[in-house]
């Protein structure tokens, strides 16, 4: 066997291994993503705590790990109880609708040149006992009860605390071992990339740490600001809106979207004055985050065009999910990095 069948034969065993590797950890892959986008955001942070117990690695990175966790774990089982209870009252309404039927609200009526068509099909789509469920079929949707969403609700709860306990269990390995596996990531990435690899060292830990400061900070301002418009206004299911504004402010324009179904349906009930200011509140904290906040938090960390970001967002989040948001414009970085190189850059 000769040199080169040997080299074809060693890179087809490291294939296979690789392979099979993912294929054993699919299921976890995801819970590794979380805790080095969790790992590498924090670290900073938890390098200086680690300097209060000395040679004791083990104990830093375990209460640090216990300190996150419960940062999460105490606000997260707070909201998820608040939307269990006002998912149940939204479906309630619902119902409520589907059995009543909903008259044609007269703001609609008076609208000019489309009244009398919006009134008719309004009356033909929602007017009458069972319309709203025919109406949800025809979308593909269901109007389901309330105990079926409530068992839905706590299956997806129960999966997904597992995969908080693992990610939370990964974190806490990367926290230990950190100094360790960034020296080792740091090897091979040498040894595979040579020179390259120094330039996606520097910028990927700030990229993602931007990414997650612009991102999640200021979607939990956003939903957080809306969350109380929406209570002082006194609309129905403050928090769970508050929570879909949260995580629709994480998407490009999204918001927007929501917003005007909200304001769609306080007209529909006659509440034009909580309409318009949920539009004005909603425009001018929205203006501010993506003009104000967003750029003083990323800063110069992130140096992609525009389009680069929106569809690294767009595509991660429709590609990987909630992950993606974070995924999705590292993805870009490196792409952007490779194309200056060939550019000489």
């Amino acid at each position: 066997m000769n040199s080169n069948h040997k080299e074809l034969l060693g890179i087809l065993v490291t294939t296979c291994i690789l392979g099979l590797t993912l294929l054993i950890m699919q299921r976890f892959l995801s819970c590794m993503a979380w805790a080095s986008v969790l790992g590498i955001t924090t670290y900073p942070l938890y390098k200086k705590w680690k300097q209060l117990f000395g040679s004791c690695q083990g104990t830093s990175a375990f209460i640090f790990t216990t300190i996150l966790f419960l940062l999460l774990l105490i606000p997260l089982s707070w909201i998820v109880s608040i939307l269990i209870t006002e998912t149940q009252l939204f479906i309630n309404y619902l119902q409520n609708m589907n059995v009543h039927g909903q008259v044609t609200p007269q703001w609609i009526i008076k609208l000019p040149f489309v009244g009398d068509w919006l009134k008719t099909y309004w009356g033909e789509s929602l007017g009458h006992p069972g319309d709203l469920t025919s109406l949800l079929t025809n979308l593909h949707l269901s109007l389901t009860h309330t105990s079926y969403v409530a068992k839905q609700v706590g299956a997806v709860f129960a999966h997904t605390s597992l995969k908080i306990g693992f990610t939370f269990l990964t974190l806490f390995f990367v926290y230990r071992d950190g100094g360790k596996l960034f020296t080792q990531i740091e090897r091979v990435g040498s040894n595979c990339f040579g020179e390259r690899w120094s330039r996606y060292a520097d910028q990927l830990p700030s990229a993602l740490r931007a990414t997650v400061n612009g991102t999640i900070l200021v979607g939990l301002g956003v939903g957080l600001l809306m969350g109380i418009c929406y209570k002082l206004l006194d609309i129905t299911a403050p928090t769970l809106l508050g929570f879909i504004t949260a995580f629709g402010a994480m998407i490009p324009f999204v918001v927007p979207v929501i917003l005007f179904f909200i304001s769609i349906t306080l007209l529909a009930n006659g509440a034009m004055w909580s309409a318009i200011i949920v539009i004005v509140w909603g425009t001018l904290v929205m203006f501010v985050a993506d003009h104000v906040v967003k750029p003083v938090m990323i800063g110069g960390a992130i140096e992609l065009p525009f389009l680069a970001v929106l569809f690294g967002i767009l595509g991660g989040v429709e590609t990987m999910g909630v992950l993606g948001l974070f995924l999705g414009p590292i993805i870009m970085v490196l792409f952007v990095t490779l194309w200056n190189e060939s550019q000489g850059k």
